[in-house]
């Protein structure tokens, strides 16, 4: 409904309207802070992704199904992060333990994190979790991972150490490309396939340490890796 607006400096969200679809604020640059109502009870996929501006989300204390820690989107039950505000300053993040759900594009252009640490709990990183978090340097992803998802880190330009745990059987397409930081990455042993350009225009990898099992590596997995 308003994505791309990137003039959109304010919006009031006013009480009785249910459900905000998906990508219906994306990319809107210049909105600086969203309060949500108690009437909300849906909210769609990447609805504030790319918001860059964005400082804190607020949701009403009535509201039922979402709320908000430091200004971090949450369901009720904290079980699932639903959005970083991406103009929040320059810090490191330590997710909640309750977390075990981070939705996909959560964190997207989030270029003041820092460091992030995930809990023991998540399975899996979605897609685009921490799309153009530039300023991101260290990443802690627990052992309770099995997959990440495409373009994961992509763009992830300071990115200089990424540990990924043993259990990770799936890494998807573009996962850590433009990663320009990198210089070492090992695979682990229970990893059979490696998404297309998954590290691709990474300049900065001189090691990759790719186990036996893999059966297949995609196209462009190491495409620009000078």
């Amino acid at each position: 409904a308003f994505s791309g607006c990137s003039g959109l400096k304010a919006v009031t969200i006013p009480d009785g309207v249910t459900a905000i679809g998906k990508s219906a604020f994306s990319g809107c640059s210049g909105l600086t802070a969203v309060a949500i109502p108690s009437s909300v009870t849906q909210i769609g996929r990447w609805a504030f992704s790319g918001c860059s501006g964005l400082k804190s989300f607020e949701v009403e204390s009535g509201n039922k199904n979402y709320c908000a820690a430091g200004g971090v989107l949450f369901t009720k039950d904290k079980a699932t992060l639903v959005g970083y505000p991406g103009g929040k300053p320059k810090e490191s993040y330590i997710i909640p333990s309750s977390v075990t759900e981070i939705e996909g594009r959560a964190f997207e252009g989030c270029s003041g994190l820092t460091l992030v640490t995930i809990p023991e709990g998540v399975t899996q990183i979605g897609e685009r979790v921490f799309y153009g978090c530039s300023g991101l340097t260290s990443v802690t992803i627990p052992s309770s991972v099995t997959a990440i998802g495409a373009s994961a880190f992509e763009n992830c330009s300071g990115l200089t150490l990424v540990t990924i745990p043993d259990g990770v059987t799936e890494i998807g397409g573009s996962a850590f490309a433009r990663c320009s930081g990198l210089t070492l990455v090992t695979i682990p042993d229970g990893v059979t396939e490696i998404g297309g350009s998954v590290f691709a225009w990474c300049s900065g990898l001189t090691a990759v340490a790719i186990p036996n099992g893999v059966t297949q590596i995609g196209w462009g997995a190491f495409y620009g890796c000078s």
